[in-house]
């Protein structure tokens, strides 16, 4: 095996690539390694429990380093594999482009307790903290962390505008009630730093109690202050959530366009094509034993087998379909009630075209009609 071959298997295996029998035996060692250094650092914070957990870090804890340490080389390696990195680095090209990542300094970062245990120095104090830190390794492997991060940095300026936002009134709202409350209370407003704690607290709960004004102006800011940090907290929290619906609504959205790529009814067509169609569908997911669609109810959709497995009720004897076919083009075309009984053999995942879509696709793509007619010709001649 030539050593960009061993390269390119090392990557699929990092990076969960679905050709790779390793890639989940690798997820698995990376993810145990971060649930048992976070265990073993947090749990060692109890005075109890630090005499048996010593003992147990000194021997997992080395373990786990190493383990961070080997995927921090490997994934340094294979990094000119990756088409997540451009070359920005005129030397280490993407290489450096995985250093100065996310992923890449979590990765480094997540080294440093192995280095201090070499070097004689137990991981405690401050240097266990980037124990904790190797928890955000997991983002690769989970994808809601993934989708959190995507969602953030698709919405970072209108986040920093909100962020800037309340940054702008707290410094302005601490300063009037420093001016009211100086006087009255000397110790507790020392200075308009001291007053943005309190503008803090207020802007984000109701405040701690531990800074009150006592004044009735102060009161009246201090009311007010609260309102608005209600309104400028929800605010972020409209971004986040949008955010959210957005990037989901992308995500399948490019999931349909890879399913209906491949399905054999439109190879052949533009990539505008398949975008099209693709928004028209809609993704239904059947458990199995299930009736899809009844012998003599009226014709409403096309359904296409995104991966699954159907039988279909003819006669003398059933039909079984798989990923990749789809079933009541008949009736679509002829405007005739549905001729069999279509039932799920497994689950099921549908990608499903409404009739009004239909006959909006099927009058501006004559070719694609034709294809679905003579699918729909030949099921005909040999159901006779």
């Amino acid at each position: 095996m030539t050593r960009t071959a061993l390269r390119h298997k090392t990557y699929a295996a990092l990076c969960g690539g679905d050709a790779h029998r390793g890639a989940t035996w690798v997820a698995l060692l990376i993810t145990f390694s971060v649930v048992v250094t976070t265990a073993i650092t947090v749990l060692q914070s109890l005075p109890e429990l630090q005499a048996p957990i010593a003992t147990a870090a000194t021997v997992l804890l080395p373990l786990c380093g190493s383990v961070f340490f080997v995927e921090f080389l490997l994934r340094l390696w294979t990094a000119t594999d990756s088409d997540r990195f451009g070359r920005t680095f005129p030397l280490l090209s993407q290489r450096g482009a995985y250093l100065v990542s996310f992923h890449g300094i979590i990765d480094l970062l997540a080294c440093i307790p192995l280095v201090d245990l070499l070097a004689g120095v137990p991981a405690t104090g401050w240097i266990s903290v980037f124990g904790v830190i190797s928890l955000f390794k997991l983002a690769r492997y989970v994808t809601g962390l993934e989708i959190v991060g995507a969602v953030i940095r698709n919405e970072r300026e209108t986040l920093m505008a909100s962020v800037l936002t309340l940054g702008l009134l707290l410094i302005v709202l601490s300063t009037c009630l420093f001016l009211i409350e100086h006087d009255a209370q000397p110790e507790q407003f020392q200075s308009i730093p001291h007053t943005m704690w309190w503008g803090i607290v207020t802007l984000t709960t109701v405040g701690y109690g531990d800074m009150a004004p006592v004044t009735p102006l102060g009161r009246i800011l201090g009311g007010i202050t609260m309102l608005i940090g209600i309104g400028m907290l929800a605010m972020p929290t409209g971004i986040i959530a949008t955010g959210f619906a957005n990037e989901r609504q992308r995500r399948e959205l490019l999931r349909t366009w890879k399913i209906v790529s491949q399905l054999p009814l439109f190879q052949g067509l533009d990539a505008s094509w398949i975008a099209e169609i693709s928004a028209l569908l809609r993704t239904l997911v059947i458990p199995a034993h299930v009736v899809v669609i009844t012998k003599g109810d009226s014709s409403t959709s096309l359904f296409f087998i995104a991966d699954g497995e159907v039988e279909v009720d003819l006669h003398p004897e059933p039909r079984r379909m798989k990923t990749g076919e789809f079933f009541g083009e008949a009736g679509l075309l002829q405007n005739k009630p549905r001729s069999a009984t279509v039932t799920t053999v497994k689950p099921t995942r549908f990608l499903v075209l409404g009739l009004a879509e239909y006959q909006s696709m099927m009058s501006r793509a004559p070719e694609l009609r034709r294809k679905i007619e003579e699918v729909a010709a030949l099921r005909t001649f040999h159901s006779r």
